[in-house]
């Protein structure tokens, strides 16, 4: 079936699928009549004038100042911005670097009289200082200790220390973010509860019900009618900038706003900004088991935050005016939101002991325990004493949360959840890996249970390959795993357990990955949360394997499994978690605190770390405005050429006949459109005379009878039963053929955000020579066939191997087509115990490959297929990754490969 948004464009990384996974636009959610989005009718969020006077619905903003569309102040021209971003901002070098690159450049152009648009490194950083956009200074706030001193004996350094708090004032930060006209499409201006076939549906921060509920609060006071709620997220995450000495460690907090859409929050467009470092006292073994230090340490984060929200407590009572992406005014009420921050960081924001949540921490899944709250913590502290709140009720008394002088701020209800901390790093690869291995140790021996791990590990190894997904070589042994490297582990770990671990474990695992998956979308309807519910019960159900064998003879009272059980509560508060993770501000480091650090000198770095994210913001801020001005369509030698063919058309007409009639060409004239169409890169070495000469060159003798039979279906779409060879349509007029070896999918899954956003690219390649891992092999991708059927999950497609991407041309038609082997149901249901369909290579009656000729458009996306292992038998190592789609007879339809795969399949 042609797919939504059909092109036949064709490119140099190959044929263009060119549909939206070969689903119409209403089942992939860009267009459907059932969406229904109720707004909170008093903070709704209404425009109004530059004196915030509201105006009449549907007025036109007021136009922003006119900027000319060649003021490139204070660079020169395009290509001197462009150069200060390549040099400064993307390349990272050194002045000594950059100073030598210049003086090459101005060497080649003195001989003409010119010179280049930058001079010198000085002359860059004098440019972007002076780029006026984007520039929020920093202030600094000091302090130390001043409590309980030592009343004999030296006092210790770190109560005379000084502390130096760098900041930015959050207002102007906030300004900027809802300013940016990149953002027009992605901010929500009122809360909203989302609807979709009377089912709510979660998506976005503001589509929960904690950002509503702030506005019934706020609603209470009349003058804040009309106005646009704006939550404040902070984001909380130590770093280390050297790994090798674990030294230099810095604490920086970045912000961000509720109402930016998850997508932009996630894709690193500056909707999460850097807004200061705070200090880390540093002591001595000694003085890190001191209470004094460690309670030290707690108040100075909190009078950190404190001091960095002081500037709009005012206006989370009264209204700011703001101007917003879309030019309209808008008066701003402000509220502290959620923290992005791990669970050590969660437990001091909320002054609780590390180890408790809402229960004891050797209980923490008691159902009874009651939910934290900011009215009962006050009440606990008026009436119990220190060490009953911190025993009984793990509580520090010691001093209050920073957002206790705020209004409407409850830290205990801002705590949101952490998928990488919590779900990815913490339950999988710290919990489940690990009990995995101890599992086999214990119940198989050391030496035996040593081996197992080993054909685990040749079973990861055998994984074939697919579009973005990290190779294993030696299975999990490596040292340092990082977020990505846990969530590439999570989609390939499961099937190489069969056969090898309990079941249990395997349904364990199953029903874990299930939740994970469920909770990483980017909507999360109401439906989805029954089954969410579903996940973590069959999860706590199974996980008691672990116990039983001996590996967690004390139970499962872990703070980050517990956590779990409070994401349903986190959707319905929060929106989509994916929108809330740490990842994020883990991102984030890199170029906000690790790129900057290398950059430096070394010696006081923070000063220079300033000053070079002051820097990046200002580029990133004059690349905006320019864009949004239409002042960088296109490339700087687009621009360039299309300038030379203004010049060349205009000299034309000057020396062209007086004749106004005559239709002759100068022949000064240069055609620069000649080759502009001429992108389409074929695959080389393969004949292409005809299909049979390209069938016997690939050694598909029977390509030229695919083909026939291909447009006999064509022609006869309705056509039941298979026809004769004889009965298809003649070829021998096919023109024309061209073989790719790639081809580009585009597929939207259903709970992505509608629209352009929303949709993904993904790469299938089909190739006789593939080089990884330093062997060289072909890649033949599978691929998901959708063949018009309605019924539901993978019920609904084929799976099929790709051989050759070609396309021909027949009496003016252009035909892209795929020739692939075909793999078939090995049964009616999933396997029972890791709820994934087996497929198995489909064969003829002679034992050859069922091949079949197809039309690209029926390809929805990459598929990919891991061997079914039945038992512990042994693979000869011999056998690699290359070999295994042809090695194994059967195969997982791997729903676990990301979670657009998942939300299709499950």
């Amino acid at each position: 079936m042609a797919g939504a948004g059909e092109t036949d464009a064709i490119d140099a990384g190959g044929v263009n699928i060119g549909k939206i996974g070969g689903l119409d636009a209403e089942k992939i959610g860009i267009v459907d009549a059932s969406d229904i989005n109720e707004y909170h009718p008093l903070l709704s969020g209404t425009p109004c004038d530059h004196l915030g006077n509201f105006l009449p619905p549907n007025s036109p903003p007021a136009p922003p100042p006119q900027k000319a569309n060649n003021d490139w102040t204070p660079f020169k021209s395009r290509a001197g911005f462009e150069l200060a971003e390549v040099l400064y901002l993307k390349a990272n070098l050194s002045q000594s670097l950059i100073n030598h690159i210049l003086d090459l450049w101005t060497a080649t152009l003195i001989p003409h009289g010119d010179l280049p648009p930058l001079i010198d490194h000085q002359d860059l950083l004098t440019r972007i200082d002076a780029i006026k956009l984007g520039s929020v200074p920093w202030k600094s706030y000091t302090t130390q200790y001043q409590w309980l001193r030592p009343d004999a004996g030296p006092v210790p350094e770190w109560m005379k220390t000084e502390y130096h708090f760098w900041y930015r004032d959050p207002r102007k930060i906030i300004h900027h973010l809802l300013a940016n006209p990149e953002f027009a499409s992605g901010i929500d201006y009122a809360p909203h509860r989302d609807f979709k076939d009377e089912e709510r549906q979660y998506r976005d921060f503001m589509s929960g019900n904690w950002a509503w509920d702030q506005c019934d609060a706020i609603a209470t006071d009349p003058r804040t009618h009309g106005a646009m709620f704006v939550p404040i997220i902070l984001g909380t995450d130590k770093t280390t900038v050297s790994v090798a000495t674990g030294q230099h460690s810095y604490h920086p907090i970045y912000l961000s706003v509720g109402n930016v859409h998850n997508r932009l929050r996630r894709a690193h467009k500056d909707a999460l900004v850097l807004i200061g470092f705070l200090p880390i006292p540093k002591g001595t073994r000694e003085d890190a088991k001191d209470e004094l230090f460690r309670d030290f340490r707690r108040r100075l984060f909190h009078r950190c935050l404190t001091v960095v929200n002081s500037a709009i407590k005012p206006l989370m009572l009264t209204w700011d005016l703001v101007r917003c992406s879309d030019h309209h005014f808008r008066r701003v009420i402000y509220g502290l939101g959620p923290e992005i921050t791990d669970y050590p960081e969660q437990s001091v924001a909320a002054g609780t002991v590390y180890g408790w949540c809402e229960a004891d921490p050797q209980n923490l899944d008691d159902p009874t325990a009651e939910l934290r709250t900011r009215e009962k913590m006050f009440a606990l502290l008026e009436a119990e004493d220190d060490d009953t709140l911190w025993f009984h009720h793990g509580m520090v008394s010691d001093f209050l949360p920073f957002t206790a002088s705020f209004p409407r701020a409850d830290i205990y209800k801002l705590l949101s959840p952490d998928l990488l901390h919590q779900v990815i790093k913490g339950t999988f690869k710290d919990h489940l890996i690990t009990w995995v291995e101890e599992y086999l140790k214990i119940v198989h021996g050391s030496s035996e249970g040593s081996r197992l791990l080993d054909e685990i590990d040749h079973r990861i190894s055998l994984v074939p390959l697919f579009p973005g997904l990290r190779r294993f070589k030696q299975g999990r042994n490596f040292q340092q795993w990082t977020g990505n490297d846990s969530k590439a582990f999570m989609k390939v770990f499961t099937t190489a357990l069969e056969g090898i671990v309990s079941v249990d474990i395997i349904k364990t695992l199953t029903a874990f990955l299930d939740f994970c998956y469920i909770v990483r979308q980017d909507t999360i309807a109401e439906v989805l949360l029954t089954a969410l519910d579903n996940a973590l019960g069959r999860f706590h159900h199974h996980r008691e394997i672990f116990r039983e064998s001996g590996v967690r003879p004390t139970g499962f009272s872990l703070p980050r499994q517990h956590s779990l059980t409070h994401y349903r509560h986190h959707i319905e508060k929060f929106g989509a978690p994916n929108g809330l993770s740490s990842s994020i501000t883990e991102s984030k480091h890199i170029v906000a605190v690790k790129k900057p650090w290398r950059r430096s000198s070394r010696y006081e770095a923070l000063g220079q770390m300033l000053m070079i994210n002051t820097r990046n913001d200002k580029l990133a801020t004059a690349r905006t405005d320019f864009s949004s001005c239409g002042m960088l369509d296109g490339t700087c030698l687009s621009e360039v050429i299309d300038r030379l063919r203004e010049a060349l058309e205009d000299a034309k007409d000057n020396n062209s006949d007086t004749d106004p009639d005559s239709d002759s060409e100068s022949e000064d004239g240069q055609d620069l459109d000649a080759d502009e169409d001429e992108d389409a890169v074929t695959a080389r070495g393969y004949p292409l005379g005809s299909i049979w000469e390209l069938g016997k060159h690939i050694k598909q003798e029977n390509l030229e009878a695919l083909v026939r039979i291909f447009l006999f279906y064509h022609q006869n779409p309705n056509s039941a039963g298979a026809p004769s060879v004889s009965a298809c349509p003649s070829i021998d007029s096919i023109e024309d053929i061209s073989v790719f070896h790639s081809a580009k999918a585009v597929f939207c899954a259903p709970s992505n955000s509608p629209g352009i956003g929303g949709l993904y690219r993904e790469m299938i390649r089909s190739t006789p020579k593939w080089k990884t891992s330093g062997i060289i092999a072909p890649r033949r991708d599978c691929v998901l066939l959708h063949t018009g059927s309605d019924m539901p999950g993978a019920r609904g497609f084929e799976v099929a191997r790709v051989h050759l991407f070609f396309l021909f041309a027949l009496e003016e038609e252009v035909f892209k087509c795929a020739l692939i082997h075909e793999f078939c149901k090995s049964f009616d249901d999933p396997d029972p115990d890791n709820g994934m369909w087996v497929f198995e290579p489909d064969y003829n009656r002679d034992g050859f490959r069922l091949m079949s000729v197809i039309h690209i458009d029926f390809i929805v996306r990459a598929a990919h297929l891991l061997p079914v292992f039945k038992d512990d038998t042994p693979i000869p190592r011999e056998i690699n990754f290359t070999h295994t789609l042809n090695a194994f007879k059967a195969f997982y339809l791997n729903k676990y490969i990301d979670y657009h795969s998942f939300e299709t399949l499950f």
